[in-house]
């Protein structure tokens, strides 16, 4: 599945991105199935997103079991392909919204994380099949200056990162810290090479200053990282 159609749609932005694990990292991802018997509107689009998550569940379900049997999987990638899904950030986080809830709904351990009343709370984080993640998203909404940003590659679809927290394990990371505990001018380790690297392009990513914060505020980015945190799980789809 590493030559599914949303693992190459989305090398482009894996090249190109500043985390200086993307370019080695192994991703699986869906392949999008177009609906034409479905009609064309909003509620036509937003059948045919339900329909292709569901089609990607079993393959997301094995990728969880190969990632728990100690596969070198870093991320798996879904595609949204359709304008209309990441045209603004209110589509994306209603897009985003739909595409987790379908996955929750389905998870084969019953836990149903997006139904969960807590998931502004920084003891929510995603997870399916007893996998946690670490989910960030790409659309052609954002900016060229922004940490989001797609580089103009497919403008008709968005994309979700799912990355496992054994991944980050594999990796050895260094434990996360606050923002201004980074080393700017003298990086320490990756965690603050890959922070300078996007702050050196122009595309700095929002940083906390506490380790301790809700993982469910940065999936999707606001336009402006100033912004107050898009609550997309509040979105409608």
């Amino acid at each position: 599945f590493v030559r599914s159609q949303a693992c190459t749609r989305f090398a482009d932005v894996k090249r190109r991105t500043h985390c200086l694990f993307a370019n080695k990292a192994t991703l699986w991802g869906n392949d999008w199935v177009e609906r034409p018997d479905l009609a064309s509107d909003a509620s036509g689009r937003r059948a045919a997103l339900e329909a292709n998550v569901l089609r990607s569940v079993p393959r997301f379900h094995r990728f969880c079991l190969e990632v728990k049997a100690g596969a070198g999987l870093d991320a798996f990638v879904f595609e949204a392909r359709g304008a209309s899904f990441g045209a603004d950030v209110d589509s994306f986080a209603a897009t985003v919204r739909c595409v987790l809830k379908g996955f929750s709904a389905s998870d084969p351990c019953g836990m149903d994380c997006m139904s969960k009343s807590h998931i502004g709370k920084a003891s929510w984080y995603f997870q399916f099949a007893r996998e946690s993640f670490f989910l960030t998203s790409f659309a052609p909404c954002y900016p060229e200056n922004h940490p989001r940003y797609q580089f103009g590659s497919n403008p008709d679809s968005c994309f979700i990162l799912f990355q496992p927290e054994m991944a980050f394990l594999r990796h050895d990371l260094p434990p996360d810290r606050g923002r201004s505990a980074t080393s700017w001018e003298e990086p320490a380790d990756i965690r603050d090479r890959i922070r300078v690297n996007f702050k050196k392009h122009g595309r700095e990513y929002r940083i906390p200053e506490t380790v301790s914060y809700p993982p469910a505020e940065f999936i999707v980015s606001p336009l402006d990282l100033n912004d107050a945190p898009i609550r997309f799980w509040e979105a409608r789809c």
